[in-house]
């Protein structure tokens, strides 16, 4: 499957206290645009998702940018997700998630 359909990604201390997804800038237009949401099913069940963002300074002052993010819920340090469009359109993603195996 091309690279194109499909975010994957290793969730982090920081994600799994915030419950969030962080989103790489270079990978937003796998996405919706920032607001507008969309489906995110999970295990079946589906849910309203949008892509936000926060603005940061980790740069440094002279560097201020946004960090964009999905919110979800139960994800632990370690977990590896994968987001998959719906091929067939009408603005569904399939989240996946492998539970880091201490973290079970």
């Amino acid at each position: 499957m091309p690279q194109k359909d499909v975010y994957s990604k290793k969730i982090t201390s920081e994600e799994e206290q915030k419950n969030f997804v962080l989103v790489l800038k270079d990978r937003l237009a796998f996405f919706p645009e920032e607001g507008e949401t969309f489906k995110l099913i999970h295990n079946g069940q589906p849910r309203k998702a949008k892509i936000e963002s926060y603005p940061c300074s980790c740069r440094g002052p002279d560097q201020p940018h946004s960090h964009y993010f999905v919110k979800s819920k139960g994800l632990r340090a370690g977990d590896r997700i994968t987001i998959q469009r719906d091929v067939k359109g009408g603005g569904r993603h399939f989240l996946q998630v492998q539970h880091h195996p201490r973290r079970t």
